[in-house]
């Protein structure tokens, strides 16, 4: 439930908050454990890439009191968030204290152990798992080895999760990139996840990161990014086949290029016809690569965490010019320039698709 100061910060239209972010996005590490890096992974497969450390100490004390103030907390490491070596700490304390935690992994170091410390914290915890994949071969093309050990993780997950809790529902939702290359296997990834026990699905599209010819050969299959990125109307028309199925009755199936479905939808108001809430809810802070972003859905920067504080940034002029605009019904110019990812910002560019948030 939204805080009551910043429900009405949000009905009055403020632009200058009080209120601190209701969610804050967190990198805790730059680490991964695939070497080398999925295929679809741009910045870890830089020619001159060198992955950085971990969030210092000093830095996680000075976010720690963001972090127990709102509502959620989602890990937006650019690797595996369990290589942290404080991640246990992290969910520990937050759940503890009743903030809702989330994070992305691919499953290989989902063990036995890792499953049960989850599941002990579940009741505030709500993970994703990403695969991209239905079958083996699919999957060695973007990630290399892993497809079974992961599809055995899952499994047992789901087992301990009946066990440990019989009758509520896994804490996490399995989530495919939908590619040029794995297209055909969304239906067979549903009837995975649905054999899994998995009822949520989320299923997402490559960002246009204007990253040009982009192109990188591993796993013996080569990565063309856009080559692999799909038209909206190919997203679209993996909704209606998905809607059309008549298969997934009972699942959660989640289309992230949809704004009602989207993140967007998660940061919504009833009875707010604001189309966008994340500048008055949402902060990412990203401490091992030196970046504030106000949204999960744009990567370029608005200031560094060496140079700005959380105060300073969160009633900065960018944050304050985008409520100034979506407070007006508009999509913010920031936005429009930088957020090519944004559910309302593909919309906008297809004025006969566009759907009104409420």
């Amino acid at each position: 439930m939204t805080p009551p100061r910043l429900r009405r910060e949000i009905e009055e239209r403020r632009t200058y908050l009080e209120s601190p972010p209701d969610t804050v996005n967190i990198e805790f590490t730059g680490k991964c454990h695939m070497h080398p890096p999925c295929t679809y992974c741009v910045g870890k497969n830089g020619k001159d890439y060198q992955e950085p450390g971990h969030i210092s100490d000093e830095q996680l004390e000075q976010y720690w009191p963001y972090m127990l103030q709102a509502q959620r907390v989602n890990d937006c490491t650019y690797g595996e968030f369990q290589l942290y070596p404080r991640h246990e700490e992290v969910v520990a304390r937050l759940t503890a204290n009743g903030v809702r935690f989330g994070f992305t992994t691919i499953g290989h170091l989902l063990n036995e152990r890792r499953a049960r410390f989850l599941l002990e914290n579940a009741e505030s915890l709500d993970f994703v798992v990403s695969i991209n994949a239905a079958t083996e071969e699919t999957y060695r093309k973007y990630q290399g080895s892993g497809f079974d050990l992961t599809v055995r993780n899952l499994r047992r997950l789901v087992e301990l999760n009946a066990e440990l809790r019989p009758g509520k529902r896994p804490p996490f939702a399995l989530s495919f990139i939908v590619m040029r290359g794995n297209r055909h296997e969304a239906i067979p990834f549903l009837r995975l996840a649905r054999g899994l026990g998995v009822e949520r699905v989320i299923f997402r599209h490559l960002f246009d990161m204007r990253v040009g010819d982009y192109a990188v050969r591993s796993f013996g299959h080569e990565f063309r990014y856009e080559s692999e990125r799909l038209d909206y109307k190919d997203y679209m028309a993996l909704r209606a086949e998905v809607e059309s199925s008549g298969e997934f009755g009972g699942m959660l199936i989640h289309f992230e290029w949809k704004a009602p479905e989207s993140f967007i939808q998660e940061q919504a108001e009833p009875g707010v016809d604001i189309p966008c809430l994340f500048p008055w809810k949402y902060l990412c802070i990203r401490p091992v690569h030196d970046s504030y972003t106000p949204c999960c859905f744009m990567k370029k920067p608005i200031a560094k965490p060496s140079e700005a504080s959380v105060a300073e940034v969160w009633n900065g002029e960018v944050m304050v010019g985008m409520r100034t605009e979506l407070a007006a019904g508009k999509i913010p110019h920031h936005c429009r320039t930088h957020g090519d990812a944004c559910p309302l910002v593909l919309e906008s560019h297809r004025p006969q698709m566009l759907v009104q948030i409420k």
